[in-house]
């Protein structure tokens, strides 16, 4: 990793990108915290702030210049560093569509949605890395919010991969550093009679997704967290979930309590 975030910051100069995905997922909870993700991944996503196409082509074309990443495909997006390890590159900011989503050059056919990049940038964390290098990394409340928003959209193309990350953060929120929060954010839940750590997770994640979010965001992620959490709507992110799907909606459930209690 220290070498792609060197490599990638010599091209991107003054753009700045953190690290978003399955990769992000592993550093926050399994290298950081030991919690077993579940789900192993092969590639490396990487979110870039740009004002335009042209800087992403010009970074683009100074990545393969280096000699160190080379073409994936003929998908502008994918690249592999060191002929092994897969990158994929998210541009957001001013490069975006009014209505918050990209359309990739030439023709714009492919069109990726990106709204909630731009929302949770402010929240990245510096990470050290070995060698001096170091690299921004999405914070754990603003991942599930992106694999939530990213569920929405992708479900059927790429199913199982958001919910099964979103399933694995629910679950282990108070585990990945925020056990001592208990007793102080979230004191009232330990006096609930059928207090449940897990719920008591889901319902700080789901307090800490509303936290980070600018307040014009926020219903669009309510809006997903409430229907999917109804267990008389069509439940379909708990069906794509790897647990019991009246497990999932308690604590879908949890988290959208928690985000209303920011929201309300």
């Amino acid at each position: 990793m220290a070498a792609l975030a060197g490599a990638f910051r010599a091209a991107t100069g003054d753009s700045p990108f953190f690290l978003v995905g399955a990769t992000a997922r592993d550093l926050l909870l399994q290298y950081a915290h030991g919690i077993n993700s579940g789900r192993k991944t092969r590639d490396v996503d990487l979110a870039l702030m740009l004002p335009d196409w042209a800087t992403f082509e010009a970074i683009r074309s100074r990545l393969l210049a280096g000699g160190r990443f080379s073409a994936n495909g003929t998908a502008l997006h994918k690249l592999v560093f060191e002929g092994f390890l897969e990158v994929d590159l998210i541009p957001f900011g001013a490069i975006e569509r009014a209505d918050r989503s990209i359309a990739w050059p030439p023709d714009g056919e492919f069109v990726m949605t990106v709204f909630g990049f731009h929302e949770v940038f402010e929240t990245t964390l510096p990470v050290q890395l070995p060698d001096g290098e170091k690299i921004r990394i999405v914070s754990l409340p603003a991942l599930a919010v992106l694999k939530l928003l990213a569920w929405t959209e992708r479900r059927l193309t790429e199913p199982g991969k958001d919910a099964y990350d979103l399933a694995a953060i629910l679950r282990k929120y108070l585990d990945a550093g925020n056990h001592e929060r208990l007793y102080t954010d979230a004191t009232r839940l330990l006096d609930e009679p059928d207090f449940d750590y897990e719920l008591a997770g889901a319902w700080l994640l789901g307090h800490d997704m509303a936290q980070i979010l600018p307040r014009a965001a926020r219903p669009r992620v309510a809006e997903i967290l409430n229907r999917e959490g109804d267990p008389h709507g069509a439940v379909l992110l708990a069906g794509d979930m790897p647990i019991d799907a009246t497990r999932v909606l308690a604590l879908l459930q949890s988290a959208a309590k928690g985000f209303r209690e920011v929201t309300d």
